[in-house]
């Protein structure tokens, strides 16, 4: 009786120390894996702060790139609409000029277009004073007139056009285009004149008008 109860004592043992064993080998298992995953998590927070800031640097870019340029756009916009406005204002100056030389003598005023319609006169400045290359603005002139019994009317359509000054021929040879020295290029009237004024003077038949 003693024998087996020691046999029976020694086998519970045992069993005690396998189970123990084991459950000792499932939480090892277990912390193992815990740690392993608590290394991932601590590896993929240590990269992900860098990642987010490349993104965000990259939005900023994309955002600052489009931000520049939209007021790009906008300052050339504006700087076009600024010199249209320029051209605009002293196209009708120099029209109104024009108009009122034909007021005080349409015969004479034609006469002396006609001799040189690239005189200072029809341009808004001398054009041996521009730069070469730079830009100006030309009075083309167009006459009309109709007879009366009494007298004639004349009529003057004035298109003022944006033209370009070549007065070096050395540089205009050099883009093909050629003339004498000490001569004078203009390069225009293209598109849509920048300004454009229609006036008309009757002369009764015998006056005598002014040359102004």
């Amino acid at each position: 009786m003693m024998a087996g109860g020691s046999d029976s004592r020694r086998s519970m043992a045992s069993a005690s120390v396998a189970a123990h064993r084991a459950e000792a080998n499932v939480a090892d298992a277990r912390l193992a894996r815990y740690n392993d995953r608590i290394g991932r998590v601590r590896k993929e927070r240590a990269v992900w702060p860098g990642a987010a800031f490349i993104v965000e640097a990259l939005l900023l870019l994309v955002f600052l790139t489009g931000s520049l340029a939209v007021l790009m756009n906008l300052n050339a916009e504006a700087d076009r609409i600024g010199r249209e406005s320029a051209d605009l204002m002293d196209g009708l100056v120099l029209a109104s000029n024009v108009a009122e030389k034909f007021a005080a003598d349409p015969i004479a005023f034609e006469e002396a277009y006609e001799a040189d319609p690239m005189a200072d006169r029809w341009l808004s400045q001398p054009a041996h004073e521009a730069e070469n290359g730079s830009d100006l603005l030309s009075a083309e002139c167009t006459f009309r007139t109709e007879d009366t019994d009494a007298g004639t009317m004349h009529y003057l359509t004035i298109e003022v056009w944006k033209v370009r000054v070549l007065n070096d021929s050395a540089k205009a040879a050099e883009e093909g285009i050629g003339f004498e020295p000490g001569g004078l290029c203009l390069q225009g009237n293209e598109g849509e004149p920048v300004y454009t004024l229609e006036t008309s003077r009757y002369v009764p038949a015998g006056e005598v008008v002014s040359h102004g």
